[in-house]
C-alpha cells in the first residue's frame, strides 16, 4: 500500500471510529477504557487464554442502588457471592465493543461480598474476533465516587487450568475441561484467594477501542422442562449412577439454542463425553472426587444430546438445560382452517426465536454467524409477530434492535476500499468474506429500520460508510454505465460466483443507491442525496439499454467481456447458460431481481412477468420464493395467491415432518436444518394472508389491510405493527366475505378487497356502504377502532 493510500485509509478508519464513539461515550465507558487488566501471561499471542478475577467488597447499607458495569476481550462469566449473574458481553466487531452494565442490588449482603468474573480469551470463532485478552470493571454502590470499584491491582487472579487444548469449531465453542486442575468452589464467596497473585495493568492499550454501553438487552435464560432420559422423563430417575460405557440419551421437547449443566458426586478421573452427533455440542469434562458441577460456558443448538462414561463412574444428581435467546416474545398469531399452514406459522416464528440470540444468527445447528442477509426475513418476521422487551416503559413492537446491531456492526466491519464484509465479528476471509449484494442489503435494511423507527441519528452515524460502500460500486462501472462486480444474490443463481456486469448485482446496486438517496434527503445531506439519485437512475437507463433482450422481452442476465473464462465457470458449476456475444441468456434469477428491485420501466413489466410466470414453482433455493412471493402477490390475482399457498404446501410440509420441525436452509438439498432463509411464510401469513403491511414510513401511522386468503376458507390472527397488535378475522361466504378488524388507536387504515367481481353490497359496522374501484381492487379508508362487516359480489 502506498503513503498517499495508507493516509487515505488511516483517515477513513478516524472517521468511522468518530462517527460511531463521539456521543455514544459515556463517564462509564471512559473509566472502563483506562482499567483493563489481565495476569502475568504473554496476551499477544494466538490462542485461548482462561483466567479468574476475585474481588471482595464491603456493603454497609443494602438499600443503596448498586450497579456492576463490565467488559472483556472476550467473554466472561459473573458470580456474586456464588451466585451466577450472567455472561456476555454481546458479540462485537473489534472497531465497536460495548459494555456490559447490570444492577445487582439483590445480589448483595450487607457486609462482605465476593465478586467472581472468569474470562475466557478464545480464538476466533464465527462470532469472536482475535484480540488481545483484557479484563476491565466498575462496581458503582451508590452515586459517589468514593463507592466506585474500578478493576486494578486489588483484585485477585489465576490462571483457569481446568480448561484444556480443544478442536476448533466455528460456530458454538467446544470445551475440553480437567476439574482436577482447579480448586472446587472457587467461584464462592467463602474460597479463600491469599496465595493468588494479583491483577496488572494492561499497559499496551493501542488496539482497544472505546467502549460504548451495550444497546441490546440482555440475552433471556429460561430452564428447560419435561427433559427425558432414556426415553423417561430425567425428573422420575434423578439421581443416576452412570458407570463406564454407560450411555444417557438425552431428549428435549423442542429445539433450543442452550447450555448444559450437571450436579455430579465422581471419583477423581471419571471422563464425561457430551455430544450431539447433528450439532457443535460435543464436549468432554474430567471430574475431580466429590461433589461438583460442570456448566458449559457456551450454548449448543441441540434437542437430543448423549452423556457417555468413558471411564470410572459418577452420580448424576441434577440435570438442568438452560435455553439463551434474545427475548422475542410470540404476541402475533395465525389461525385458518388449514392445520398445516397454522402450524408452520406456529413452527417458524418459534424457529426465529431460536436463531436470535445476540445476533440475528444463519443457523443454529452449523455457523451461529451474523450474515447480512439474515435480513430480510427476520425482520420482516419480528416486524409481524415478536414484541421484544420494553424499553424505559415502552412497548417494543416489532422490536428492530437485532437489525440495528446488525446494520451498525456491518459498517464497523468496513475495509479501506469501503466494502463492507458479508458477515460481522469474525476473522474469515474466504470467498465469502465480501459479497456484493450483501453490501446491498445491508444499505437496503437502513432504510428499513428507519422507516420502522424514524430513527434519523443512527442514519447520520452510518452515513459516511454507507457512502464509502456506494461510491465502491460506482468506481466499477464500465463504458457501458454497468457496474462490473461479482454475482451472487442466491445459491440457485447460475451466475453466482461470475465477475460480470449482471443484471441481479446491478439491479439490487439501483436500489441501493436509490435508498440512499432517500436517506441523504431524510438527514441533510441534499448534495449527497442528489449525486445517489442520479447516480441510481443513469444505473436504471444503462440496465435497461445494455441487458435487455427485446427477443425474449426480458432481461439477459448478465454480460461478461471474457466469454471463454465465463464458459468455463458455468461449466464447473454445471450450469448450462447459453452465451451469444458476451450476453448470457435471459434466466428466472435476473428477471425477478429486476421486477423486486423496480428497474423495469412500465411499459416492459407485463412482458418480465410473463416471462417468470411458467417460472414461479420450480425448485429454487428457499430464499427465491422470497421474491417470487412478493411478485406473485402483486398480481393481485386470487389464483396467484391459492398458488403461493400451494408452493408452502408442497415445499414447507417436510420440515414439519422432520424431528425437529424448524426451518431449513434449503428445499431440494442438504444444508442446515435450523436456519432463517425459510422463515419468511409466516411474514407472508400475516402481511398478506391476514393482510395487514405499513402503509408507508411509522410516522405516517398508516397501514394496509389486504387479505388474500386463497383457497382458505378462513382465517384470523393478529398482526404486529410498530403501533401494537391489529386483530382480523376473515370468513368466507357463499357470495363474499365476513370480516373483523380492530385498528389501534392513532392509526388510520385502508382496507382493500378483492376487485376481480363486481359488488353487490358492502356492509360496515351494520351500515350499508359505497366502496369504491381503484384499478383491480376495491378499497375504503378505516380510522381507528372495531369495525365488522361483509362483502357480497354480484357474480
Amino acid at each position: 500500500m502506498c503513503k498517499y493510500c495508507r493516509t487515505i485509509f488511516f483517515l477513513s478508519i478516524v472517521l468511522i471510529l468518530f462517527t460511531f464513539v463521539a456521543g455514544a461515550q459515556d463517564r462509564v465507558s471512559k473509566t472502563l477504557d483506562k482499567n483493563y487488566i489481565w495476569n502475568i501471561q504473554d496476551t499477544s499471542k494466538a490462542g485461548d487464554l482462561h483466567v479468574v478475577f476475585r474481588k471482595s467488597f464491603t456493603v454497609t447499607d443494602i438499600n443503596t442502588s448498586a450497579s456492576l458495569n463490565l467488559f472483556a476481550y472476550n467473554r466472561f462469566s459473573v458470580f456474586i457471592n456464588g451466585k451466577y449473574l450472567m455472561r456476555g458481553p454481546v458479540r462485537f466487531e473489534n472497531k465497536g465493543p460495548e459494555y456490559a452494565s447490570c444492577n445487582i442490588s439483590s445480589y448483595l449482603k450487607k457486609g462482605k461480598n465476593v465478586i467472581v468474573v472468569v474470562v475466557h480469551r478464545f480464538d476466533h470463532t464465527g462470532q469472536i474476533m482475535a484480540h488481545e485478552a483484557g479484563f476491565t470493571a466498575l462496581i458503582m454502590l451508590g452515586d459517589s465516587k468514593n463507592s466506585q470499584i474500578k478493576t486494578d491491582g486489588s483484585w485477585k487472579v489465576s490462571q483457569e487450568f481446568s480448561y484444556l487444548h480443544r478442536p476448533f469449531a466455528w460456530s458454538s465453542i467446544r470445551e475440553n475441561i480437567d476439574a482436577r486442575k482447579m480448586p472446587a468452589n472457587y467461584i464462592s464467596g467463602t474460597f479463600d484467594d491469599h496465595s493468588w497473585e494479583n491483577a496488572v495493568a494492561v499497559k499496551n492499550l493501542k488496539n482497544f477501542v472505546p467502549l460504548r454501553k451495550q444497546e441490546l438487552p440482555f440475552q433471556q435464560e429460561t430452564d428447560i422442562n419435561n427433559i427425558v432420559v432414556n426415553g423417561k422423563p430425567a425428573s422420575r430417575q434423578l439421581p443416576i449412577t452412570v458407570k463406564k460405557g454407560d450411555t444417557l440419551k438425552v431428549t428435549l421437547p423442542d429445539y433450543y439454542q442452550a447450555y448444559v449443566s450437571l450436579d455430579l458426586d465422581a471419583e477423581a478421573g471419571t471422563l464425561v463425553h457430551i455430544f450431539d452427533k447433528d450439532g457443535e455440542l460435543n464436549n468432554a469434562y474430567i471430574t475431580r472426587n466429590g461433589l461438583q458441577n460442570y456448566t458449559s460456558f457456551n450454548t449448543y443448538g441441540t434437542k437430543h444430546f448423549v452423556i457417555y462414561v468413558v471411564n470410572g463412574s459418577l452420580k448424576l444428581n441434577r440435570l438442568r438445560v438452560i435455553e439463551r435467546r434474545y427475548p422475542l416474545k410470540r404476541v402475533g398469531s395465525f389461525t385458518s382452517n388449514d392445520k398445516l399452514l397454522n402450524s408452520l406459522w406456529d413452527r417458524l416464528t418459534r424457529s426465529l426465536q431460536i436463531i436470535s440470540e445476540d445476533a440475528y444468527v444463519d443457523c443454529a445447528d452449523r455457523e451461529r454467524v451474523e450474515w447480512m442477509d439474515c435480513d430480510p426475513p427476520a425482520f420482516d418476521v419480528t416486524r409481524t409477530a415478536m414484541e421484544g422487551p420494553d424499553l424505559k416503559g415502552k412497548k417494543m413492537y416489532a422490536d428492530a434492535r437485532l437489525l440495528k446491531q446488525m446494520l451498525r456492526r456491518t459498517a464497523l466491519s468496513q475495509g479501506p476500499d469501503g466494502r463492507v464484509k458479508a458477515h460481522t465479528c469474525s476473522d474469515r476471509w474466504d470467498i465469502h468474506g465480501y459479497m456484493e449484494d450483501r453490501a446491498c442489503d445491508w444499505v437496503e435494511g437502513v432504510r428499513r429500520y428507519y422507516e420502522s423507527t424514524g430513527d434519523k441519528a443512527f442514519i447520520r452515524e452510518l452515513w459516511y460508510p454507507i457512502t464509502q460502500q456506494l461510491n465502491w460500486f460506482l468506481a466499477r462501472r464500465t463504458e457501458r454505465g454497468l457496474v462490473k462486480a461479482r454475482e451472487w444474490e442466491l445459491s440457485t443463481n447460475p451466475l453466482r460466483y461470475q465477475v460480470c456486469e449482471g443484471t441481479g448485482l446491478n439491479a439490487f446496486i439501483f436500489k441501493a443507491l436509490a435508498d440512499a438517496a432517500y436517506l441523504g434527503k431524510e438527514i441533510g445531506h441534499n448534495k449527497e442525496s442528489l449525486f445517489f439519485g442520479d447516480a441510481a437512475e443513469k444505473l436504471r437507463t444503462a440496465i435497461n439499454k445494455h441487458l435487455w433482450d427485446k427477443n425474449r422481452g426480458t432481461y439477459y442476465s448478465g454480460y461478461m467481456d471474457d466469454e471463454d473464462a465465463a464458459k468455463k465457470m458455468f461449466a464447473k458449476q454445471h450450469c448450462n447458460i447459453t452465451m451469444n456475444n458476451g450476453y448470457a441468456e435471459p434466466t428466472f434469477e435476473a428477471a425477478i431481481f429486476a421486477v423486486d428491485q423496480g428497474i423495469v420501466p412500465t411499459a416492459r413489466l407485463d412482458s418480465v412477468r410473463q416471462f417468470l410466470k411458467d417460472k414461479w414453482d420450480k425448485p429454487y433455493c428457499f430464499m427465491s420464493y422470497y421474491y417470487s412471493f412478493k411478485q406473485m402477490y402483486a398480481e393481485n390475482d386470487n389464483k396467484s395467491d391459492g398458488k403461493i399457498l400451494d408452493m408452502i404446501r408442497e415445499r414447507w410440509k417436510p420440515m414439519l415432518d422432520y424431528d425437529w420441525q424448524t426451518s431449513w436452509e434449503h428445499y431440494f438439498e442438504e444444508g442446515s436444518k435450523v436456519h432463517v432463509y425459510s422463515i419468511f411464510p409466516a411474514y407472508f401469513f400475516s402481511s398478506y394472508v391476514l393482510g395487514v403491511r405499513p402503509d408507508g414510513p411509522v410516522w405516517t401511522k398508516k397501514v394496509i389491510i389486504d387479505p388474500r386468503l386463497g383457497d382458505l376458507n378462513y382465517a384470523s390472527g393478529s398482526v404486529v405493527t410498530e403501533f401494537g397488535k391489529i386483530a382480523v378475522a376473515w370468513t368466507r361466504t357463499t357470495d363474499g366475505m365476513k370480516f373483523n378488524i380492530n385498528v389501534p388507536k392513532g392509526v388510520s387504515a385502508t382496507l382493500k378487497l378483492n376487485g376481480e367481481h363486481k359488488v353487490a353490497d358492502f356492509q360496515l359496522n351494520h351500515k350499508k356502504m359505497v366502496i369504491e374501484k381503484t384499478g383491480n381492487q376495491y378499497g375504503i379508508n378505516l380510522s381507528s377502532g372495531k369495525w365488522s362487516g361483509a362483502i357480497k359480489y354480484a357474480d
